[in-house]
């Protein structure tokens, strides 16, 4: 294996605390995690994409983005539905990774047919058990079809440490793969990327690095100091520069660019129709017609025109960006767009400038939480613990990313924080595969002023320690789809008394005597075996999903405990 590969491979284990020790199985984990995070780059856990060994069609990997959120369940796309009202944006992402050196193109070949397969009505190959999920999630999709409002992309990574030289076979191989799939009638567009041991490079240091993109910027001007910010411009922007600043690695729109941004592409609806009629009828008034877009950077260097961004996100503008993008083939030459460009490390001020121009248009309260002073103190709070305690609660997408040597595992998305604090200790398990924004609203008063910050803590830091065992494979990985039962189930059987409130004191003793167990490798094993034996007494068929789902099994589980 390339040694740099084998480098940047041992890089991710370690990041991701993964104990694997087959080579192949490594390199799988690795590459399809490098790919999809091409596509996807908020922090998610391998486990939920990776297929397995044995009948897996010879897909390694498989990702669900739909909306710019990876879907692990049929319930997710209820609840985007819901808020929504449309499927606005839909990729399927495979992924096949070979530890040889060379580009095999029966290998290619087969890849594409297991593909193929993946999504034909009648599948010849034989499945297995994560194979089968994703494939009820991608026909729940298509059941949905009067709210899908643009053909599927379809996305095939083969990934190997070779070297790519564009050899005529491989190329063939691929676009006869492309041409069946096309067939199908299901995809307005197939890609077939083959990735060699330089691109995989790439890929690895692109889910490292900081952002940084140089731009043509001349039309502008320097605005006057401003309290809690470096430097910031005002002026127009020609298509071509701006393309540069949400344009990927693949040519695919620059996901990661929007994290701060608080709502996703809308699609097709009226407003941005009007905006693509406006680029390709009439252009030169764009700048004219359009609020333009507010980008915020880390650190802001130019020599004369030239302009670097370090660490970008563009906090206002998801919507006439992707418009932009969409129509970029049909622009007319001469299409500026007005631009707000500022330089800030100020957390407040980012917040503001977020919260400012966001509040000019439609945008839930759910949309704009990661910016509550709640999630502030919470964040300073985790950063109290130290050692195999410390966690990093991330208020923004990525902020601990770049530059560091944390372990990903680490991470505790707000997303992740609701799922745990909502399965814990409001006994709402059977919601955590739901839309977060969707459990947010089904939960009253979580994230409240009032309560105490450990319990927030306790859940999340079990919720980790639980993922640590599954993966060191001390508890059977049949139970992983009950992780958050078990978070209420542990809350359940170490409470002497009533429950404490989330604003009492007597939270914080409780949730310390959850970490004493939570903490110990032996302790926390032996609790969770105790409770996945009331698993099995309640659950017919453990290899199901579908009974993590119903509020009926929660009660179930209650029943074994006596509840003051």
């Amino acid at each position: 294996m390339d040694r740099i590969v084998q480098s940047y491979m041992d890089s991710f284990l370690k990041s991701q605390d993964i104990v694997e020790k087959n080579q192949s199985k490594q390199f799988e984990m690795f590459s399809s995690y490098c790919a999809i995070e091409q596509m996807y780059s908020e922090n998610f856990n391998p486990i939920d994409v990776v297929i397995g060994d044995g009948d897996d069609c010879g897909i390694d990997a498989i990702a669900i983005l739909v909306n710019g959120l990876l879907i692990t369940s049929k319930e997710e796309i209820d609840d985007l539905l819901e808020i929504n009202k449309k499927l606005s944006e839909i990729n399927f992402v495979f992924v096949q990774a070979k530890t040889s050196s060379n580009f095999d193109y029966g290998d290619m070949g087969t890849f594409g047919t297991g593909v193929k397969d993946f999504f034909s009505d009648s599948p010849q190959m034989r499945r297995n058990e994560a194979i089968i999920e994703k494939s009820k999630i991608v026909e729940y999709i298509f059941s949905k079809a009067t709210y899908i409002k643009k053909k599927p992309v379809c996305y095939l990574y083969y990934i190997t440490t070779g070297k790519w030289v564009n050899d005529q076979n491989c190329v063939g191989r691929m676009e006869l793969v492309k041409s069946d799939l096309l067939d199908l009638n299901i995809f307005s567009n197939v890609v077939y990327i083959p990735v060699g041991a330089d691109l995989l490079q790439k890929y690895y240091r692109n889910t490292i690095d900081v952002i940084e993109t140089e731009i043509e910027f001349s039309n502008k001007i320097l605005l006057p100091e401003i309290p809690g910010v470096t430097q910031s411009y005002l002026g127009y922007i020609d298509s071509e520069s701006y393309l540069k600043l949400i344009t990927g690695e693949n040519g695919e729109i620059r996901k990661s660019v929007f994290y701060d941004n608080v709502r996703d592409f809308q699609g097709d609806n009226p407003v941005n129709h009007e905006m693509s009629e406006s680029l390709r009828t009439d252009s030169q008034k764009f700048v004219l017609l359009n609020n333009g877009v507010t980008v915020i950077c880390k650190e802001l260097s130019n020599i004369g025109n030239k302009f670097t961004l370090t660490d970008y996100q563009i906090v206002n503008g998801c919507q006439t960006s992707h418009v932009i993008f969409n129509n970029k083939d049909d622009i007319i030459n001469g299409l500026q767009l007005p631009i707000k460009l500022i330089e800030t490390e100020d957390d407040e001020t980012v917040n503001r400038i977020i919260k400012a121009t966001n509040r000019q248009t439609e945008v839930s309260d759910e949309q704009l939480i990661a910016l509550n002073e709640f999630h502030r103190k919470l964040e300073a709070f985790y950063g109290t613990f130290t050692g195999a305690n410390r966690l990093y609660y991330e208020r923004r997408s990525k902020q601990y990313n770049y530059g560091t040597d944390i372990e990903k595992v680490r991470i505790v998305s707000i997303s992740t924080q609701i799922k745990a604090v909502a399965s814990m200790f409001y006994d709402k398990p059977h919601l955590a595969s739901r839309y977060y924004g969707r459990l947010l609203k089904a939960i009253d008063g979580i994230f409240n002023e009032g309560h105490q910050l450990l319990p927030y803590y306790t859940c999340a830091f079990t919720l980790y320690r639980l993922e640590f065992l599954f993966r060191n494979k001390s508890i059977p990985a049949q139970y992983r789809k009950f992780k958050y039962f078990i978070l209420m189930l542990i809350k359940y059987d170490l409470a002497d008394d009533k429950i404490p409130e989330m604003n009492a004191n007597k939270m914080n003793k409780f949730c310390e005597k959850i970490l004493v167990i939570a903490s110990d490798n032996s302790k926390l094993t032996d609790e969770v075996n105790k409770l996945t034996q009331l698993i099995d007494k309640h659950v017919t068929d453990i290899t199901s999903a579908e009974s993590t789902k119903t509020a009926t099994l929660v009660e179930n589980l209650k029943t074994e405990f006596v509840i003051k």
